[in-house]
């Protein structure tokens, strides 16, 4: 039968660095008797199992059946409660041969320690009351960061910053809902709702709530980044932009008209963002076959592209093809190409002049892709990084829960100011399962109060050996 999350812990053993070839890998145990186990294991198991805790033991990692020497390795001891999982945990530095590898997770195997599920140590630092849900998300997120956007703020997160936020508001409605049930039994006193509540505390948390619940667009935009979309006339440059904002030859540069027929996409970071970047075919009258199908598609990604980059030749102008991508998408930045060109004609306002062949122009539209994309993450478009106070929520799930939270407290207020002919013990009543609702939602948010099949379904979303 398949091992699960929640059953009996055990000694558990991975990979924690990425497979394949490389200078060193790290394999992590963790588990009652991991030390044990590991030092059936090595050529020197008295040093290691009578090392201090945050120790470092140098030796050989050994067949256990056999004797034969495997690999010099260190191992890393971190001993219960003062380690990563709260269990007895070591991690084995070995050379990063695929063979060494294998071979030292199959003697692990073979010694007692099970295969770690994916998240494992994860799941377990949680249990162990090292992480709440939050801060083990975070960890998740850490791995799968893809700018220094993303980074920065899965950090903030792991460090606490949202739990103590959300830990503070689930405090404040625990406190409202004791009170509120202790009024329950004096609800004949004189009274309404609204003189037995401080509304104007209800409000503040609400408020707070909602505005953790607003900045999953700005989590969202950091993890998954923004589709940019470069447009114009053919040989407007886009290609060359492409290849600029990328720093490498990416797309075929060409004066013949017609030359990109179908879009093109890589990877860039822009202002601590992840940026899809999509070139596409060039705008043009007439255009027959295959080219055609890539203009409709062109007009399709412009439909649907968070951000729109118009590129107009400086020695054409705008035409008809221009005005119409401008109709379509009038927050478009407005690029002005080929600058360096001497038939270019003057910079229109509101336009950014650029020149891909000298770069020139290429710093003031990094600045005005940068201040797009903080809007459309909600940040304010001044500064540099965000407050270390600042945060924002990360996922789909946290995003629910305060949704739910502040639906909930709205129902508060709206029994708070009820011109209602109901009883103040009724009213009160009403007003103290509502805030139940609320602390049980940021409960589930923290994974104080949380189900099996929710644990499961979160952790093992994550890598081995984490």
């Amino acid at each position: 039968m398949p091992r699960s999350y929640l059953d009996a812990p055990r000694p558990i053993a991975a990979l924690a660095t990425p497979g394949g070839r490389s200078a060193l890998a790290v394999i992590r145990t963790s588990g009652p008797g991991t030390f044990e186990l590991l030092a059936s294991c090595f050529s020197r198991p008295s040093a290691l199992l009578e090392a201090p805790g945050l120790s470092l033991v140098h030796g050989f990692f050994m067949d256990g059946r056999t004797g034969e020497r495997i690999d010099e390795v260190l191992v890393a001891l971190f001993r219960a409660p003062k380690s990563p999982t709260g269990e007895d945990q070591a991690e084995v530095s070995c050379h990063g041969s695929p063979v060494i590898v294998r071979r030292i997770l199959s003697c692990l195997h073979v010694a007692g320690f099970a295969p770690a599920l994916p998240g494992e140590f994860s799941f377990r630092a949680f249990t162990q009351g090292k992480s709440d849900l939050v801060e083990a998300e975070a960890v998740a997120e850490l791995v799968d960061a893809r700018s220094e956007g993303a980074r920065g703020e899965a950090l903030r997160r792991l460090e606490g910053r949202l739990s103590r936020r959300l830990g503070e508001a689930r405090k404040a409605l625990l406190d409202l809902l004791a009170e509120a049930e202790v009024r329950l039994d004096y609800a004949e006193e004189d009274g309404s709702p609204s003189e037995l509540f401080p509304r104007g505390k209800l409000a503040a948390l609400r408020a707070e709530l909602a505005t953790l619940a607003a900045s999953w667009r700005t989590g969202r935009l950091y993890a998954e980044g923004a589709m940019l979309a470069l447009a114009g006339r053919t040989n407007a440059g886009k290609s060359s932009l492409f290849n600029l904002l990328l720093r490498e030859d990416r797309a075929l540069v060409s004066p013949e008209p017609g030359t990109t027929r179908d879009w093109i996409e890589a990877g860039v970071e822009i202002g601590g963002f992840p940026l899809r970047l999509v070139d596409t075919a060039g705008l043009r009258a007439g255009p027959e076959g295959i080219e055609a199908r890539g203009i409709e598609r062109s007009r399709a990604l412009v439909s649907e592209a968070d951000l729109v980059c118009c590129l107009v030749d400086s020695s054409l102008g705008p035409g008809a093809e221009d005005e119409e991508l401008l109709a379509l998408r009038p927050d478009a930045l407005r690029i002005w190409t080929k600058t360096d060109l001497p038939d270019s004609l003057p910079c229109p306002r509101g336009w950014i002049p650029l020149s891909t062949e000298e770069g020139r122009g290429l710093e003031a539209l990094h600045e005005a892709l940068a201040t797009a994309l903080k809007g459309l993450a909600g940040r304010p478009p001044e500064g540099g990084p965000p407050d270390r106070d600042e945060v924002a929520i990360a996922n789909l799930r946290q995003k629910e829960l305060l949704e739910r939270a502040v639906e909930a407290l709205d129902a508060v207020l709206g029994v708070l100011d009820a011109s209602s002919p109901a009883g103040v013990g009724e009213l009160l009543d009403a007003a103290a399962l509502e805030l139940r609702v609320a602390a049980e939602a940021l409960g589930e948010l923290t994974g104080e109060i949380v189900s099996a099949e929710v644990l499961e379904t979160i952790f093992a979303g994550f890598c081995l050996g984490k």
